[in-house]
């Protein structure tokens, strides 16, 4: 018996649309988003997510709404046929906005917040028990490439078009049409018309 490889991959590509709308299904989002094995997901209905999103295997995607008895608003904002590779951990207690058409290679991290305001008192106390803390929001602009194992800090906006180096750690703003790199990143080259 012939087997129809045709049908092999729509089938896959139904199924992996359904868990995606299983797992996102009180997040505001668009057609064709796709979720691979493992998405961990909290508070989705802080989501917003565009049309032909993908995430990869064992993302994890947290809106922390409320944390040691405290409360938050949190906001997730993924625009348009962003592709979030394996194993990226987005976390949000303030705003975090990836724009359209981006790439996130593996290991990406996206967090708005720490435990605690590293204040001098409050290291008597254990990390996990500390209140959450955000210096600001995270603003990613349209078609940006984060390459793997980047880390992107709480108060940074990243301008359209950049490419942000592997094993970058973002603690301030980027230009647009930028080539970021380094621990602490910096940037390395711009991209211009010439």
């Amino acid at each position: 018996m012939k087997f129809n490889f045709d049908l092999k991959r729509k089938v896959i590509k139904a199924l992996r649309i359904l868990y995606a709308d299983i797992k996102l299904n009180k997040a505001r989002k668009g057609k064709r988003v796709v979720a691979c094995r493992m998405l961990v997901v909290r508070n989705p209905k802080h989501f917003i997510i565009g049309d032909y999103c993908y995430f990869g295997p064992d993302c994890r995607i947290e809106a922390w709404n409320k944390y040691n008895d405290k409360y938050y608003n949190p906001e997730i904002i993924i625009g348009r046929d962003v592709r979030i590779n394996s194993t990226c951990h987005i976390g949000a207690i303030n705003k975090i906005e990836i724009g359209d058409e981006c790439l996130l290679g593996s290991h990406v991290m996206i967090i708005d917040h720490s435990h605690g305001k590293n204040e001098y008192e409050e290291l008597k106390i254990h990390p996990s028990r500390r209140n959450l803390f955000s210096k600001g929001e995270i603003v990613i602009g349209k078609k940006c490439w984060i390459c793997e194992n980047v880390v992107i800090l709480p108060g940074v906006h990243i301008g359209d078009c950049c490419i942000i180096g592997a094993n970058s750690v973002v603690t301030k703003d980027m230009p647009a049409y930028s080539v970021v790199a380094g621990n602490p990143a910096r940037v390395v080259k711009t991209i211009s018309e010439k």
